[in-house]
């Protein structure tokens, strides 16, 4: 019998037999469990390991195949930043949950998060005017969207407030032109106040130097008018004492 042959068939079997044994060793990956991954970040947002829970939800985001809990790591994310004071990045994730999930049964939830991302970043009026827009934008946005959201009480109020300041910012932004003499742009800021923020407790002081603003360019008629509305709309308070009075000087002039 010819060796050859008898050892070639023997090196095939040998080949083939290392081969099956070398599959049998191969253990496949384990599945992607979105939910157990979504619970850990869970318990690291509530430790206070908001890092450690950003890099498993980071993970869900790319690995999740149902689709069912990668837009609420998006927000868990937003979270995640919110609780730790950093409201700029937190509004970023927001926005971004809410650009892929408009519809989503927690977009109500985002949007009213995005607008108090921006709500907790207001400072002093001088220097927050265009945080707090962007905040009542946002609270506005959220009651016409989902007008039907579980945070109605609390964003009427944060509305009534961001209004207050925004009124606060206008005064002082007309104040400071009346003072220095720019009677028109005064008149302007005062005219602002009054007509988008007319329930604010500065409605009386903007009606007041709106008309001192006219008086001063000589518009007599328009100081009057102004003037002659605090008295109506406030007539026990100390200013519109001083109205009568310069309604009285206004008028013995002509």
């Amino acid at each position: 019998m010819n060796m050859k042959k008898i050892f070639i068939p023997l090196i095939v079997l040998l080949l083939v037999s290392a081969c099956s044994s070398g599959k049998a060793t191969i253990k496949q990956a384990p599945l992607f469990e979105a939910e157990a991954v979504f619970k850990q970040a869970n318990d690291k947002i509530k430790e206070g390991y908001y890092e450690d829970a950003r890099n498993l939800l980071e993970r869900i985001k790319v690995q999740d195949t149902s689709g069912e809990y990668a837009p609420l790591a998006e927000i868990r994310i937003g979270d995640t930043y919110y609780k730790d004071k950093s409201y700029e990045e937190a509004a970023i994730e927001y926005e971004q949950f809410l650009e892929m999930y408009l519809y989503h049964k927690y977009a109500p939830y985002a949007q009213y998060k995005l607008a108090m991302s921006y709500f907790k970043r207001i400072g002093t009026p001088d220097v927050s005017y265009s945080v707090v827009q962007q905040a009542l934008k946002e609270f506005k946005k959220l009651l016409r969207l989902y007008p039907r959201n579980p945070y109605l009480n609390i964003v009427e109020s944060r509305i009534k407030k961001c209004k207050s300041i925004l009124a606060e910012y206008e005064f002082y932004v007309g104040e400071f032109y009346f003072k220095k003499g720019s009677y028109g742009a005064a008149a302007r800021r005062f005219n602002d106040l009054l007509e988008n923020f007319s329930d604010s407790k500065k409605e009386p002081d903007a009606l007041f130097y709106l008309g001192l603003s006219y008086k001063n360019l000589g518009e007599k008629d328009k100081a009057q008018k102004a003037l002659t509305t605090l008295i109506e709309k406030f007539p026990t308070i100390e200013l519109s004492k001083e109205a009568r009075e310069i309604i009285a000087s206004l008028r013995s002039e002509k």
